[in-house]
């Protein structure tokens, strides 16, 4: 599927991904990893396996009900009907029958989940809905863009990126970005804490979303993280990506369109190194040791009862 430069409302997550253009995960894979797992991330991969964990169907049911409204993709399917040849009730998908439900419910376009799962996630996107109701006051623009009328899901914007050495195609997708086109809030369902000192910003992704409605609408979008626990008591926070990381993923988001085109133009995609790599000993990680053998790991007192060299 090809989407002329522009926005556009109402494109499945499917037809997104196969779009001949450069994403936030594309680039993502060549930075941390190499142009070999960006090509695999890409739509030039048509082998490329979906991803069918129960993980991240928790997570696509509650994006579609927080930001589409509803759970009508969704087929809840209990194991009451579908006991083994044995009459005995399946604990999750753990028999032929609830799984053949299962895959038929994915070809149909569907998200299955069990009820125990589909509470989970009942909870959660309630959670989700009574913390943006609480930022009328803290955070009016991002209580704002979740209004009727304050902003678009999932619309897809697409441009022609000539800031690098070839004009590449590129898309983005955002979660929810403002009417005004000055805020994107990314929705992050997560197993870890939510906890706003731990979590790692996306400096990458935030930049090159900026990029685009940078090139759509001329604004650069602030960017922020709603970050949500998918288990009890569901404690949800806001991460947003201060000027230095966002200078710093502008660096990156470069680079790697640079070393994308390059890549196309040649048509070559380099793994990995194919010889031997000595990765220098990181300050931390030696400074981590000095202060550990000066502490009480080395008390030998303790550990033994006695002196380091008694016998």
């Amino acid at each position: 599927m090809t989407l002329a430069p522009g926005v556009h409302l109402g494109v499945q997550m499917a037809d997104y991904l196969a779009m001949p253009a450069v994403s936030a995960s594309i680039l993502k894979a060549l930075l941390e990893q190499c142009s070999r797992a960006a090509w695999f991330e890409s739509w030039l991969n048509t082998d490329k396996p979906r991803d069918d964990s129960d993980a991240a169907d928790v997570g696509t049911i509650a994006h579609s009900m927080i930001l589409e409204g509803g759970a009508g993709k969704v087929a809840v399917i209990d194991p009451e009907n579908y006991p083994s040849d044995k009459g005995a009730i399946p604990k999750g998908w753990t028999n032929n029958a609830i799984r053949a439900a299962r895959d038929a419910a994915r070809l149909a376009g569907l998200i299955p989940v069990l009820p125990e799962d589909m509470a989970q996630v009942n909870a959660m996107v309630d959670a989700i809905r009574a913390f943006i109701a609480s930022l009328e006051k803290t955070e009016p623009a991002i209580w704002a863009a979740f209004q009727p009328g304050g902003g678009d899901s999932e619309s897809v914007v697409t441009w022609i990126d000539g800031q690098n050495i070839e004009n590449t195609p590129c898309r983005i997708r955002p979660d929810r970005m403002s009417a005004d086109r000055r805020l994107i809030v990314d929705l992050k369902t997560t197993k870890m804490s939510a906890n706003p000192a731990q979590w790692k910003a996306d400096h990458v992704g935030a930049a090159f979303y900026r990029r685009g409605c940078k090139a759509e609408f001329g604004t650069e979008p602030d960017y922020v993280f709603l970050i949500a626990e998918q288990h009890p008591p569901h404690l949800c926070s806001l991460v947003g990506v201060d000027p230095h990381g966002m200078e710093l993923g502008r660096e990156k988001v470069t680079y790697a369109l640079d070393v994308w085109a390059q890549c196309v133009k040649r048509g070559q995609w380099p793994a990995y190194p194919n010889r031997c790599v000595y990765p220098e000993v990181k300050p931390w990680e030696e400074s981590q040791w000095q202060e550990q053998q000066t502490g009480h790991a080395y008390d030998y007192e303790t550990m033994f009862g006695g002196t380091k060299n008694e016998t």
